[in-house]
């Protein structure tokens, strides 16, 4: 029988693993995270010192440590990639379990990246127990409802003929700029990629509203007059290029005017990304879009004191029907570019009006340029739960 969970699904899920930095085998080593789901010694050795797989694995995984971490998924013997769909699910749910992972931010970031991509595909991770007060999890299937958007309605009809106009989409969008920071050393390419991605969304018929260089309050008058825009649109799509900060897990977007000179002025002196998404689900806008090329070093992270070690952005629930995209993986920080823009928004541009390309395939071909060009020092990522393909150029 074939497998629902299609070959992309599982490629995102796998790809996860390397782009967070998380281990699929968690805090146990890898042979005794297979052993749990796999009988090791039924299985053949691929190194001829040693009869079974167990030896062999425990050999090269633990003594040598000289297989890359993303073997399981290929080696023949488990083929996790290929896998029917449920040992595959199987082996994410034991990803999750208590004896092999404790570690919070770890669950919930590896949690969410499953209920994401197994969603389209008919699938869903569910708790079936618990051992000492900690979920378990075992996978179940879905109905998802097709989200058909109306894009036809027909009109008058004579004796002769029937004509149908379609109905373009309502594509709003808010582009925000941020390089001449008061209180910190400016950064160059944020006005340069406000004003390009301002232009590139035109032209894909994006009504959009800018601003560059805003103040806290203008920022928030212009997010809640987006808000407005928003009513009755099919995509919202929100962009911001400047500084961004991360306090207990909440993501801030800085202004030119902040003064941040310790963690708890934060809140006072920046605005909270989630105030974007929070109009997008009151207007149910149908496809909602944030992408945040705001992980750029913290400026005001030395008058923080010693204990503030929060690089990049957290990691953001993503809604029922949006995608946020971040310019480097969560945590981390990214490149502010050497050229006219920067280096996240240079490959967006440069894919953003592909032909055809839905927009994951779109984000994941700006991953890989991104990357290739940082040489992997920079790793884009996106949080989804769209429910309905979207095309920026169909």
């Amino acid at each position: 029988m074939s497998n629902k969970i299609q070959l992309a699904t599982r490629r995102n899920i796998i790809d996860a693993f390397s782009i967070s930095r998380i281990s699929w085998y968690g805090k146990i080593d890898q042979p005794s995270f297979l052993g749990r789901l796999f009988d090791l010694s039924n299985f053949e050795s691929y190194d001829h010192r040693y009869k079974t797989a167990a030896e062999d694995i425990y050999k090269h995984t633990v003594l040598n440590d000289d297989w890359p971490e993303e073997w399981v998924f290929t080696d023949p013997r488990f083929n996790i990639l290929h896998a029917p769909d449920k040992m595959f699910l199987d082996f994410l749910c034991m990803t999750i379990h208590p004896a092999v992972r404790s570690d919070e931010k770890e669950l919930t970031t590896l949690f969410e990246i499953y209920q994401n991509n197994l969603e389209r595909d008919g699938f869903m991770l569910i708790p079936s127990g618990d051992i000492s007060g900690e979920l378990i999890y075992q996978p179940a299937t879905i109905k998802i409802s097709d989200l058909v958007a109306e894009i036809a309605t027909p009109v008058t009809t004579s004796t002769t003929t029937t004509t149908t106009t379609v109905k373009p989409e309502n594509k709003q969008a808010l582009v925000i700029g941020c390089s001449a920071y008061i209180h910190s050393n400016p950064l160059i390419n944020p006005i340069n990629d406000a004003n390009d991605m301002e232009s590139k969304l035109q032209s894909l018929g994006f009504s959009v509203l800018k601003k560059i260089d805003p103040t806290q309050k203008e920022l928030k008058i212009v997010i809640d007059e987006f808000g407005d825009k928003l009513k009755g649109a099919d995509v919202g799509l929100f962009y911001f290029a400047g500084h961004g900060v991360q306090v207990k897990g909440l993501n801030y977007l800085v202004p030119t005017d902040a003064n941040i000179t310790s963690e708890r002025i934060v809140e006072y002196d920046c605005v909270e990304a989630a105030r974007v998404l929070a109009h997008m689900e009151d207007t149910r806008v149908t496809i909602k879009i944030l992408v945040l090329d705001a992980c750029r070093n913290n400026p005001f992270e030395r008058s923080w004191g010693r204990g503030i070690k929060q690089r990049g952005l957290a990691t953001m629930n993503a809604p029922k029907g949006s995608l946020i995209a971040y310019s480097t993986a969560p945590g981390t920080t990214a490149s502010d570019g050497e050229g006219k823009n920067g280096l996240y928004t240079e490959a967006l541009l440069n894919h953003i009006s592909g032909k055809g390309a839905p927009v994951n395939t779109m984000f994941q071909k700006v991953r890989l340029e991104v990357m290739q060009k940082s040489k992997e020092e920079q790793i884009p990522w996106e949080s989804t739960s769209l429910t309905a393909d979207f095309y920026f150029n169909q």
